[in-house]
Order: structure tokens, then C-alpha cells, then sequence
């Protein structure tokens, strides 16, 4: 499973020490034999840790009576996609930038142009983990900075 997976033998022991992928058997040795649905548990543990879940929300999720593997694929796909569109405008929005700075064109690129593919949502998500991490200081610290940049005009160059 290690080997076909990628994942560290010591990653497959900790998700059956917490209930997130148990061994179909354990032999008399001591090693985990893991079958098919073994295995097409570990391929959703990985597309949603992919998607930044913690491991306890992954092991709730699986669990629920109501998982339907075949819909969470879909989703896992329409996420993989959309994100992979995302990135693409940021290859675009590298590529076009490069080109302008070989011109001496810098300001040929539009304000808006130059980020060009950046997620709001993951902004918001970075700035979740600074709250987190940071306290209250830092969620006044960022509410006051939207605040003034609102009340800013607009300033192209």
C-alpha cells in the first residue's frame, strides 16, 4: 500500500492508530494487508487532504452512512478543474508579465491584468490562518487595512 500509494508506512500505522484506514487484515507477523476498498479509501483520504481537510473531518466525512464515493469523485474533479483553470491564469498572467518587462512595457499591463488568476478564496483562507494563529490583533489589524483601502481612490499609474 506504502509503495502503490506514496504514502510512509508510519503515515498508514498513525491512520489506523486514529480510525481513518484500517487494515482489511493483520497478520500474525504484524503487518497490514489492505484490499481494494482499502485501497479506494486511501485514494479519498488523499484527494481531500489534498483539499486541506484535517484528517478528523476526512475520517467524519467516510464514515457518514450518506458517502457516496462515486459523487465525492465528481466533486473532487470539479475542484481539480477549477483550480487547474486558476492555474492556468496564473501561467498566463506570468507569461504576459515577462513579456511586458522584456519590452521595457511595464505599464502596459492594466492593474487588474497583473493579478490575473489570484483566488480570493484562498486569500481568505490565508487570512483565516492568521486570525487563527494570530488572535484578535491580527483580525483588527486586517478588518482596519480593508477599511482604509475602501476609502482609498483607486490610483492607476
Amino acid at each position: 500500500m506504502a509503495r502503490a500509494s506514496g504514502v510512509s508506512v508510519r503515515a498508514l500505522h498513525y491512520y489506523d492508530e486514529i480510525g481513518l484506514l484500517k487494515p482489511a487484515e493483520v497478520g500474525a507477523n504484524g503487518y497490514r494487508y489492505y484490499g481494494r476498498a482499502e485501497m479506494l479509501r486511501l485514494q479519498q483520504i488523499l484527494f481531500y487532504r489534498e483539499l486541506g481537510l484535517p484528517l478528523e473531518e476526512i475520517r467524519r466525512t467516510l464514515d457518514d452512512p450518506r458517502f457516496d464515493r462515486k459523487a465525492a469523485l465528481l466533486q473532487h474533479r470539479a475542484r481539480l478543474e477549477a483550480e487547474g483553470q486558476r492555474l492556468s491564469r496564473l501561467i498566463q498572467t506570468i507569461d504576459q508579465t515577462v513579456e511586458t518587462l522584456e519590452q521595457g512595457m511595464e505599464a502596459a499591463m492594466q492593474d487588474k491584468e497583473l493579478f490575473a488568476g489570484f483566488s480570493a478564496e484562498k486569500q481568505a483562507q490565508w487570512e483565516q490562518e492568521i486570525e487563527t494563529r494570530y488572535g484578535d490583533c491580527a483580525r483588527d489589524a486586517m478588518a482596519d487595512s480593508k477599511a482604509r483601502m475602501a476609502a482609498m481612490a483607486v490610483v492607476t499609474f
